[in-house]
């Protein structure tokens, strides 16, 4: 049983995108046994890449801080996606277990529909005042708690953003230069309420790995990650299930998820894994 589950976390790890396809297929309650049973590190990915509504319903039969556990691993854009299919009720006491800052994140981006850019940025990019020093920025950038390090965006009262300063520059900078020195306008902004879809050929993707978000009267929000709506777009193409490799999964996938270790070696086969670094012979969480 151990090779089994080694070979299992090894595509996991390896292909979580093919996982999660995998896992579509499989029964809700066999996909919670093996949430149960696999380091968090290695099935946060593959739920990132799931389509939302199968996630809620492999997470209905566990406890809350197992569920808040991997909420806060999958992070505010892909955990918001699921939370929407999750009662009011047990979504409010999961958001209670989240960390506060987190937390907060989690409900600005409920209050936006889930095919919308705000439902899918991140509220949690560093936004500094204009006459914020390069130092003082970029001992905030070090303790932000957001996924990109890529710009410091810059704003104004009332958070109207007003610029952004890209790190290189920042870095370049003297330590006591403001940030309105070294930021340049905001070429282009996505509104908060545009629909993902609508986005995703914008002109901004070809300079910028991220864009701001803004309301209205360019009050800035967060911003949101090419590699974000990259998966926003994907989980919508997949929203009908396919033929082919799907169709055999869904064929042979049943019971426990490592009692599919006939199929996890077909698809090994066809895709060469490389076994990640082991502990002891086992994977740890």
């Amino acid at each position: 049983m151990a090779g089994t589950e080694d070979l299992s976390f090894a595509f996991l790890e390896s292909h979580p995108a093919d996982a999660a396809r995998v896992l579509e297929r499989i029964a809700s309650q066999n996909v919670a046994a093996l949430l149960m049973d696999a380091p968090v590190r290695l099935t946060a990915p593959a739920l990132r890449a799931m389509l939302p509504l199968h996630v809620a319903r492999c997470l209905d039969t566990l406890a809350d801080d197992t569920v808040s556990g991997l909420l806060r691993a999958m992070g505010p854009q892909a955990g918001v996606a699921v939370l929407h299919y999750v009662p009011e009720s047990r979504r409010n006491a999961l958001l209670a277990q989240l960390p506060t800052a987190l937390a907060m994140a989690f409900r600005l981006l409920l209050g936006y529909p889930e095919d919308t850019v705000g439902a899918w940025m991140d509220p949690r990019v560093l936004a500094l005042p204009a006459d914020t020093t390069a130092e003082t920025a970029l001992n905030r950038l070090r303790e932000a708690e957001g996924e990109s390090a890529v710009s410091i965006f810059v704003i104004g009262p009332g958070q109207r953003l007003l610029g952004q300063a890209d790190l290189p520059e920042v870095l370049r900078a003297a330590a006591e230069t403001p940030l309105s020195k070294v930021m340049h306008q905001a070429t282009y902004t996505l509104p908060a309420r545009a629909a993902i879809r609508a986005v995703g050929e914008h002109a901004g993707w070809d300079d910028y790995q991220m864009l701001p978000v803004v309301e209205r009267e360019d009050r800035f929000v967060g911003a949101l990650d090419r590699g974000v709506l990259a998966r926003a777009l994907l989980r919508t193409r997949h929203a009908q299930p396919g033929g082919g490799y799907d169709d055999l999964v869904a064929n042979v996938a049943g019971g426990y998820w490592l009692g599919v270790a006939s199929l996890i070696q077909l698809v090994v086969a066809l895709i060469p894994v490389t076994p990640p670094q082991q502990n002891g012979g086992s994977y740890e969480r």
